[in-house]
């Protein structure tokens, strides 16, 4: 699910990336079976630099654009109507957890989160109705194609055996200094920080002047943190380091990150029998994935749909 999370969160960022302040006339420019998709949810749906009224030239080259991201608007409204068909749904409950996730991950608050959707002009709103796309489809593939994935215990057993570092029980204890996207030139802040801690100034001190994140209060302490909560580039970072050893300034989606390694308790292997549900789960989800494109190109072939741009 954690890997869901971050992917979900990165393909948002791509796919609400901004509303065009274009003006736009709104009309029908795709049937698929009963329901229509209109030019303002492409809109809403992919980011048009271009300015100006749907004319001449502009409007060719503007449909091209429209044209070659549509596909993947019918295939979201194609896995929407599965999953009415099949009714499934997706609760409140379920988004709130995947934002919580979002926000563990990256470190962040949920002001910090909706802040850096605020400067890539994508709506909260959206941003929550894109994060049910990717939970429905997911739930969709899990009822429709999992069934069709068989998957052994000697399939099991080998994948927990490739993957066994993934299975190490880790806690880290860590301080933070977190430079916001929503500072002015915040790499450079970032940098400047980092060069002061290589000066040998505390990095608790640093933590209180530069971070913007809440924590900087304490000396940048957010606690302990599971190493399986972090994002891979964080992760990565961290398990290079001994206690009292800071990492480089890491770029995220939502500013730039210091670490500084408190201490580690580390845990032993997970036993295979405790993960084996979720490495079956894993495995399934991998799968069902590369069936995907097969299973969108047979609703696709059953349904009428006609693009009219």
């Amino acid at each position: 699910m954690n890997r869901f999370v971050v992917a979900a969160l990165l393909a948002l960022i791509i796919i609400f990336p901004r509303i065009s302040n274009c003006e736009i006339v709104d009309r029908v420019i795709a049937i698929v079976n009963d329901d229509l998709i209109t030019l303002k949810e492409l809109e809403q749906y992919v980011h048009v630099e271009k300015h100006g009224k749907y004319v001449s030239v502009n409007e060719y080259f503007r449909n091209i654009q429209l044209l070659e991201k549509i596909g993947a608007l019918i295939d979201n409204l194609l896995i929407k109507q599965q999953a009415k068909k099949f009714k499934i749904d997706v609760s409140n409950k379920e988004i709130d957890s995947i934002i919580n996730n979002i926000k563990k991950q990256y470190l962040i608050t949920e002001e910090e989160l909706k802040e850096q959707l605020k400067k890539d002009n994508v709506n909260f709103k959206d941003f929550v109705e894109g994060l049910k796309t990717n939970l429905l489809r997911s739930k969709v593939l899990s009822q429709v194609i999992s069934p069709e994935v068989l998957v052994t215990d000697n399939n099991l057993i080998e994948f927990y055996n490739k993957h066994i570092v993934d299975y190490k029980e880790e806690v880290y204890r860590l301080r933070q200094i977190f430079i916001s996207n929503n500072q002015k030139d915040p790499q450079n802040k970032a940098m400047t920080a980092y060069n002061q801690l290589k000066e040998g100034k505390p990095f608790e001190s640093i933590a209180k002047e530069f971070s913007d994140d809440p924590s900087g209060l304490d000396g940048g302490d957010i606690g302990l943190v599971k190493s399986e909560d972090l994002i891979p580039e964080l992760k990565g970072a961290v398990r290079t380091l001994t206690p009292g050893e800071y990492t480089s300034v890491i770029r995220t989606p939502y500013g730039f990150l210091i670490l500084k390694l408190i201490e580690t308790k580390q845990g032993e292997t997970v036993a295979f029998e405790t993960v084996k549900d979720k490495i079956h789960e894993r495995i399934i989800q991998e799968e069902s994935e590369k069936k995907y494109k097969e299973y969108i190109n047979k609703l696709r072939k059953s349904s009428y749909i006609e693009v009219k741009i």
